[in-house]
């Protein structure tokens, strides 16, 4: 079974609102070990987050790669879980899933 991937890209109304998801996503994922513990045991194996120079409109990609289908399927349980945390924010989310074909260099 191929590795699979979910990248998100995010467009954002302001700076100021970049910066509070960018909190509010440090907040829950990463102040308590226990959280991304959680998701590298159900299978995720990387998650990087690019913010593009842009400056209007300010994107961010967020890129991440799960051991299989499995694996992001058991920690969707976790993003669902921090969904409302962010739902009073205006952010344009477009979403690509996707199997690895290729992984090198």
């Amino acid at each position: 079974m191929s590795k699979f991937v979910s990248i998100m890209t995010n467009t954002y109304s302001s700076e100021i609102t970049y910066d509070e998801w960018l909190k509010r996503i440090n907040n829950f994922f990463f102040h308590d070990k226990k959280i991304a513990e959680l998701l590298k045991q159900n299978g995720m194996t990387k998650w990087t987050i690019y913010k593009t120079e842009d400056v209007e409109p300010l994107k961010v990609i967020a890129v991440c790669e799960y051991e299989n289908d499995d694996s992001f399927q058991k920690c969707q349980k976790v993003f669902l879980k921090f969904l409302p945390k962010i739902q009073d924010l205006i952010i344009k989310t477009n979403f690509a899933r996707a199997h690895v074909v290729k992984d090198a260099i």
